[in-house]
């Protein structure tokens, strides 16, 4: 075991800046030292770890397996020192001024956006909410590692063991359509459904392990004719136009509350559209952040599940 009063900790925290900037210069920066000096730093933290830490150089570091790991327990450890020193180691959502960052794909921000706005009124006023939406989200997870992301809503597991990822919603995907469409006017079949052309805001289930499910949807994405920003921009090109959308049953039933906007299941069996709450490990212990995972798992959990209620043929 090393003995640590052989060692210089100050490497410890120079090592968290540069794995969180991924840049010695952006980390000399935040933490107001020379770049040879943090160079110096890394080198003596490689020579006692064994490892390279870091490869890259003008396109930015790529950390090591050995520096994940690394980052996690020294950020755990430095954080829960920062704690101690400070005054408000207790986070108290009632007077906190944090700002919280979520990505949100899929529908995310349309149903869980005011909602959570709400809770943070009556629990957490002076906080701040940042919604972003992610384009592309395998950018995600280095977001949730440099801690420009708090948490991201995303329709898919990543494969990263440094993240958290836990299924916050269980929902369907369903057929959007215009209530007065000329063709559609009830429970659509498989073939109806590959005679229309459609709109989408991103590609859908491209990893999707149901056979089925995946042979539909290929042929979807062949008949879609239109890209947009977002999915309220689908839903407004659906409610206007001939096309039709795949969307999840939550988004639909905002829409057509908002839109008038009528909706299916799908033709073809399907399994559980899955929403998944994704953070990094290296916020897991941190007291404001379990606040948040606490809140989006209350919300979820009011939302409307097609598990406890069956969706009728039309809707």
């Amino acid at each position: 075991m090393i003995n640590l009063r052989s060692v210089d900790l100050n490497l410890l925290t120079i090592f968290e800046a540069v794995y969180e900037e991924q840049s010695q210069v952006r980390a000399s920066e935040r933490l107001c030292m020379t770049q040879p000096a943090v160079s110096n730093a890394l080198a003596r933290l490689r020579y006692l770890v064994n490892d390279r830490l870091f490869e890259g150089r003008t396109k930015g570091l790529t950390p090591t397996p050995r520096a994940d790991e690394l980052y996690i327990q020294v950020h755990a450890a430095l954080t829960n020192i920062r704690h101690e020193l400070s005054d408000q180691s207790a986070f108290d959502h009632l007077t906190s001024f944090r700002t919280f960052s979520l990505s949100v794909s899929f529908s995310g921000g349309v149903t869980f956006a005011p909602r959570l706005y709400a809770c943070f009124q009556s629990q957490a006023p002076n906080a701040q909410l940042i919604f972003r939406t992610i384009d592309p989200a395998v950018q995600i997870p280095n977001l949730l590692r440099t801690h420009q992301l708090d948490l991201a809503l995303h329709p898919g597991h990543f494969d990263d063991p440094q993240l958290e990822q836990v299924v916050l919603i269980e929902d369907s995907l369903v057929i959007m359509v215009r209530s007065d469409h000329p063709r559609i006017k009830d429970k659509p079949t498989q073939e109806a459904c590959l005679r229309e052309k459609y709109v989408a805001a991103y590609r859908l289930l491209q990893n999707a392990h149901d056979v089925a499910l995946n042979t539909f949807m290929t042929e979807i994405r062949e008949r879609t004719v239109m890209e947009v920003a977002n999915t309220l921009v689908v839903a407004n090109t659906v409610r206007q136009t001939d096309l039709l959308a795949i969307t999840n049953r939550q988004m639909a039933l905002v829409c057509r509350e908002w839109l008038g906007i009528d909706f299916y299941p799908l033709p073809v069996e399907q399994p559980m559209f899955r929403l998944y709450l994704v953070w990094h490990k290296s916020q897991t212990d941190d007291l404001g952040h379990s606040w948040l995972r606490e809140q989006m798992k209350l919300l979820a959990i009011e939302s409307p599940s097609p598990a406890k209620h069956s969706m009728p043929d039309k809707l």
